[in-house]
Parts: structure tokens; sequence; C-alpha cells
């Protein structure tokens, strides 16, 4: 056998052998739906198994996450305690307040106004939204939420 002969011999090994290894790694389309299947049950199975907990022991947590820097996991709670009590002034302004302490100042700025909806007596919102309002350089805005909140302080 020649030096090319040889060249050409590893080659055509080499190739059926990473062909032999894709083979292996196929499934059945059977199998392959039915893992599918599983994997929207669990994602399913996630979505609805929310907490046995009511909204006030889930505002209770999540402020000890937020107070322990675990900023995402208590928004997420945050999140979950608004889907048991929507419409609720505090868990609104709460989401607001973690947002804001991620610097994620426009979300902020919806649930800040969101909050004023349901509780516009609350001046810590007109202060955050003041001080949301001053970063994003509407100074107008900025001083028309400060006064709003020194009128109810």
């Amino acid at each position: 056998m020649s030096i090319f002969q040889l060249i050409m011999l590893g080659a055509s090994a080499f190739f059926a052998y990473k062909i032999y290894e894709h083979i292996q790694t196929l499934q059945e389309p059977q199998q392959e739906e039915q893992q599918e299947s599983e994997e929207e049950t669990k994602i399913t199975r996630t979505a609805n198994s929310f907490s046995t907990f009511d909204a006030t022991t889930l505002l209770e947590k999540a402020d000890e996450e937020r107070e322990k820097g675990n900023l995402d996991r208590a928004l997420a709670i945050y999140h979950e305690a608004n889907i048991k009590n929507p419409k609720d002034a505090e868990t609104v302004f709460k989401m607001a307040y973690t947002l804001s302490l991620q610097e994620r100042d426009e979300e902020a700025l919806e649930y800040y106004l969101e909050s004023l909806e349901y509780d516009n007596k609350n001046p810590f919102s007109y202060q955050e939204l003041s001080r949301i309002y001053t970063k994003l350089g509407d100074e107008e805005k900025a001083d028309e939420m400060l006064k709003k909140a020194e009128a109810l302080a």
C-alpha cells in the first residue's frame, strides 16, 4: 500500500467512526416525542406550582430575601404575591422598589405608577418617582412628584 492509500484508509475509518457515534445518539421518533412531552409537563407543573402560602406570608418572605440581597428571588416572590392578591398597593410598591434597587428604572417607574393607582396617598411612591424622574432627566415631573410627596408627608 502506498502512503496515499494509508491516509485515505485512515480518513475513511475516522469518518466511519464519526457516523457510528452519530447514529448511536439518534433516537426513535416516538422517544423524542415522549421526551418533549415530559419536558412540557415539567414546565406546566412548575408554572402552576405556586406555593400554598397566602400573600402576606409571601410578602414577609420576599422582604427577607430582599434584605439578604437576593433581589431576583425577592422579585419572583413579590410577583407570586401579586398574583395571589392582585391590585395590592404594598405588593406593587415593593416590586417597584426591588426593581429600582436593581437599577431597572423604566420597569420600576411603571410599577410605582401602578401602585399609585391603588393607593395615591403613599408619599414614598411619589418620592421614588421623583428620584427616578431626576435620574431620567425629567426635572419637571421630578419636582411635581416631590411636591406631591411633601404634601402627603
